[in-house]
This record gives C-alpha cells, sequence and structure tokens, in this order.
C-alpha cells in the first residue's frame, strides 16, 4: 500500500544518494539546494510504501493557474506500480485545490522512463528546450491541460 506524507528535503537527498550516478539525478550542491528549496515552496509530498521512502512530488507555483512539477523516484520504483495512481490523483488534487489550467515539467530528452511516465500521468509533449538544464542536455517541455 502506497501512502503519503509532508515532503521533506532529505527525504529527496535520501533518494539521491541511493540512485547510481547519471546526469540530472547526482547528489551534489545544486541538487541538495534544490530538495531543500522544494520544502514549503508550493504543494509536496513524500510517497512511502511500507514506512520506507519511495518517492517525492510537488509543485512550484508559478502564477495563478499555473504549476511545474517535479518529481523524484528511487531506481526501483516499478516495484510499486500503485505510486502512478496515487500521484496521478495527488496531481488533479492540487491542480483543483489550486484552481490549476496548466501544470508543465520539462523533462531530460535522455530520460526515457520519466517521459512515460508523465505521459501516463496525462502530460503531452509541447517542444524541445535547447540546452535547458546545467549539463547542457536539452529537455522536452510536457503540460498537462484542465479545462476549467
Amino acid at each position: 500500500m502506497i501512502t503519503t506524507r509532508e515532503y521533506c528535503a532529505a527525504d529527496a537527498i535520501g533518494i539521491l544518494k541511493g540512485l547510481p550516478k547519471q546526469p540530472g539525478a547526482t547528489l551534489d550542491d545544486m541538487s541538495e539546494k534544490l530538495a531543500v528549496a522544494n520544502e514549503g515552496n508550493g504543494p509536496s509530498v513524500t510517497f512511502l510504501s511500507d514506512d520506507k521512502v519511495i518517492g517525492c512530488a510537488g509543485l512550484t507555483i508559478c502564477w495563478p493557474g499555473m504549476a511545474e512539477a517535479w518529481m523524484l523516484c528511487v531506481k526501483d520504483i516499478y516495484k510499486h506500480p500503485m505510486v502512478a495512481r496515487v500521484a496521478k490523483r495527488q496531481m488533479r488534487t492540487w491542480a483543483d485545490e489550486y484552481n490549476l489550467v496548466r501544470i508543465q515539467a520539462p523533462l531530460r530528452e535522455d530520460f526515457m522512463d520519466g517521459i512515460t511516465f508523465a505521459h501516463w500521468l496525462g502530460f503531452e509533449c509541447e517542444g524541445r528546450m535547447r540546452k535547458f538544464h546545467p549539463d547542457g542536455c536539452d529537455a522536452l517541455m510536457h503540460s498537462v491541460i484542465f479545462e476549467r
């Protein structure tokens, strides 16, 4: 069973420590600062399975009606298939609570698992953002639109 609790930076830092070294998901000064910045910077949760942290997700409200999504998961997240349903329900709840029309997510073009997951959540690719990430990797901007 997947449960949620309030997000804290230590949850994200713990996930990053357990991931293999890879572009965009490595514990360094910048990722640690982002983990801390996401604390209290919009709605966010930590996903748990049997009281073990398996993921974190949240939104940064950019302006009324629009937010940017972020998510970080353990490397074996596929052992917890229900997290996808819980995440989709949470996103819809936040969209309703914050009266959001658009949620967007810039995803690394080389992160196919994340892109597949975003598509399952209802995100659609809008286009390429060249040299978006700190290491120069392009991003594919994805969004989901809510009719109000």
